[in-house]
């Protein structure tokens, strides 16, 4: 599961106004979509200037981010940040739900402007080719008990 939500948003709309505010979700919407499916995705929940996905394999979620935070910008939309972590989750309804769907939307809180933070299972699984995990450090996320191990996932 990942969380990509953009950088300054609100802000971005209150200075160019809500017309130009759709048009750039708009951009957002076809960006996400073609870079998430490419790398085995489905965007879920769109939340506005952000989007929950679902990547069959934790790689290709982690491809997907990369691509998305250097595009969306490309794009001449705000910088994004990404969270994902890897896990079960319960479908329903078109939805996923569950304690890796929590621990993304965290992550994704923590991460700065072009960053893509992951979980530690996501670093230790199969790892994509030309990626390397940067030691972020264990941080207290809202809902978990124990401090939780984030990396940085970079281009190699």
């Amino acid at each position: 599961m990942s969380f990509l939500d953009l950088t300054g948003f609100a802000h971005l709309t209150g200075q160019r106004g809500d017309a130009t505010a759709a048009a750039l979700a708009e951009t957002m919407a076809v960006l996400v979509n073609r870079s998430s499916r490419a790398y085995g995705g489905v965007p879920v929940k769109w939340l506005g200037d952000g989007v929950m996905l679902h990547h069959r394999e934790p790689a290709g979620a982690v491809l997907s981010a990369l691509e998305l935070v250097v595009r969306l910008p490309e794009a001449g939309l705000p910088p994004a940040h990404v969270g994902v972590a890897s896990g079960p989750v319960v479908a329903q309804g078109g939805d996923y739900f569950g304690r890796t769907v929590n621990l993304a939307a965290r992550i994704a809180a923590h991460a700065g402007a072009g960053q893509v933070l992951v979980s530690a299972s996501v670093a230790e699984s199969d790892p994509p080719r030309g990626v390397r995990f940067v030691e972020h450090g264990q941080l207290p996320l809202k809902g978990f008990a124990r401090p939780v191990r984030l990396l940085e996932a970079c281009r190699a």
